[in-house]
């Protein structure tokens, strides 16, 4: 169960990445383990986002700056 929910994160961190490599410059997906659950950290334009438990959350880079 955890191989397919990992693979199911992997795929729509890739899929996403993927739509946006054109235009986004870096199409480095991060993938980590954080209380034994897989994280995917990458970029999508000015912004950073992560795929945590079946959840896309993006935060646009001028936020993280203050």
């Amino acid at each position: 169960m955890k191989i397919n929910h990992l693979f199911k994160a992997l795929l729509i961190a890739g899929m996403v990445t993927a739509g946006a490599a054109s235009w986004a410059g870096d199409s480095t997906i991060r993938v980590s383990n954080e209380a034994g659950s897989p994280v995917a950290r990458f970029s999508l334009g000015d912004s950073h986002c992560v795929l945590k438990d079946d959840r896309v959350l993006c935060t646009p880079a001028s936020k993280l700056a203050r």
